[in-house]
């Protein structure tokens, strides 16, 4: 029992470790994102807010990552953009090692309200393009929240 339980341990050890840092064995295939998008917050000691995208691609990254990202103000039923930006990003620009990310964020000047924040993404990688739409939860008055986290 002792040994086969050294050798089970073992065995996912490897596999934890293997799991750490995405490696492509298929040269083939596109490249893989992962693109989340956040609620706005508070930028700290500012008084501005932020929508933030986060994005990691397995190496040896897109060809081209295309980040529209905008903040969003709630008019009654209506979203309307308050303020957007477009980051076209490339190759090693676009990659994120094992469970990192990297971010792009834009800002807004405070005022009350509720705001969400919006990503329109599309990766292109041998040849083949993917995206998507993602939209965040929505904050009321992002820079005065009624419950503070610190």
């Amino acid at each position: 029992m002792g040994k086969a339980t050294v050798i089970l341990a073992l065995g996912l050890l490897t596999v934890s470790a293997a799991g750490c840092e995405p490696r492509r064995t298929d040269t083939g295939g596109p490249v893989v994102c992962t693109v989340v998008v956040d609620t706005p917050v508070k930028v700290e000691k500012a008084n501005k807010m932020s929508g933030t995208v986060r994005y990691r691609c397995e190496s040896p990254g897109a060809e081209t990552l295309t980040l529209k990202l905008r903040l969003e103000k709630r008019d009654g039923e209506q979203w309307h953009s308050a303020v957007s930006r477009t980051f076209t990003l490339k190759g090693q620009e676009t990659y994120a090692p094992g469970l990192k990310y990297q971010s792009r964020q834009i800002e807004l000047n405070c005022a009350a309200g509720t705001y969400r924040t919006v990503v329109d993404w599309s990766r292109v990688s041998r040849k083949n393009t993917k995206g998507d739409n993602l939209v965040s939860g929505s904050m009321r008055d992002p820079c005065n929240p009624l419950i503070r986290l610190n």
